[in-house]
């Protein structure tokens, strides 16, 4: 299996794929990802210590965007439970600091936001797209 590459912007007015399911004629529309915009997140954490005013600091590298929530946390069984929105686009990773209003590390991880259901079975590289890779 091979992959088409293809960069959009230096393509003229029309674009054309092979497939009949993709067809763009013009350079505004974009579908390259998919927005996942749910109502809240929970993030449910172990902690270092646990403060009820904390910020959520979720890094982009990529982009290199970041993004800082100030949030309310609740413990209960020992983690800590965080609810907070954000816009997530399918595909993208972040880096995840939880500090305390002093900036005094909490917790850190890694989240990978995906439309995938079938987490037991995920697979990293989804072929869903008709193997194109937009640049």
């Amino acid at each position: 299996m091979s992959l088409k590459i293809i960069n959009i912007y230096s393509i003229d007015d029309f674009l054309t794929v092979d497939s009949t399911i993709i067809s763009v004629d013009n350079e505004i529309v974009s579908a390259d990802q998919i927005e996942v915009i749910p109502d809240d997140y929970v993030l449910r954490v172990p902690y270092r210590f646990f403060n009820s005013q904390v910020k959520l600091i979720l890094w982009n590298e990529i982009k290199e965007i970041k993004n800082t929530l100030t949030l309310t946390a609740i413990e209960t069984n020992g983690e800590m439970l965080i609810t907070f929105a954000h816009i997530f686009k399918d595909g993208e990773t972040y880096e995840v600091r939880i500090t305390d209003m002093d900036d005094r590390l909490i917790w850190r991880g890694n989240i990978l936001s995906t439309i995938q259901t079938d987490l037991d079975n995920y697979i990293l590289h989804k072929i869903s797209d008709n193997n194109i890779i937009k640049i």
